[in-house]
This record gives structure tokens, C-alpha cells and sequence, in this order.
């Protein structure tokens, strides 16, 4: 499955992933070249489904664990993860 992320997401998503070979597959990200100027800055990864859901469980581990504050409530990082789960999550 194709997944177009911006690379501000793609450079969270490595850092989340450290040095797993999934991070290495988001490293490698083609910039998507593509006249249509809402697309500019977004990256083509191709994930199968068993990446995708490994993705998704290791953004809401770090969802859990980074993106709450004390109260439980969703900080700004925790929003953005939440945004980029939904990406993975609607394909």
C-alpha cells in the first residue's frame, strides 16, 4: 500500500522507529513529484499490511507513553501522532 507523508512526519515516525528495518523503509521515502501543489513535500512509502499494522502499534505505543499530559488528555504531539495513525489507519 502507498502512503504519501509529509516529511516532518516521516522524520517523526524514523525517530519513533530508531533503528528498526521499518525506520530504514521511511528513510528511503521517494518525494512524490506531482503538479498538484497540495501534494508538494510528501513522501511515497510502500508498506504491506503487516508493516502498516506494525506502524500503527509502535505510533500508539509512543501515542500512549509521549503524547497525553498528566491529566490524561492529548498534548500536541500526541494531536499529531493521532493525525498520522489516522493516515495509516484509513487505507
Amino acid at each position: 500500500m502507498d502512503f504519501k507523508i509529509d516529511h516532518r512526519d516521516i522524520s517523526l515516525i524514523v525517530s519513533i522507529l530508531s533503528d528498526s528495518d521499518l525506520a530504514s523503509v521511511f528513510k528511503s521515502a521517494e518525494e512524490t513529484i506531482l503538479s498538484d501543489d497540495s501534494l508538494k513535500g510528501r513522501y511515497v512509502v510502500d508498506l504491506s499490511k503487516e508493516q502498516v499494522d506494525s506502524v500503527i502499534d509502535s505510533l500508539s505505543d509512543y501515542l500512549v507513553s509521549d503524547g497525553v499530559n498528566e491529566f490524561g488528555e492529548l498534548n500536541s504531539l500526541g494531536y499529531r501522532l493521532e493525525s498520522i495513525i489516522d493516515t495509516f489507519s484509513t487505507e
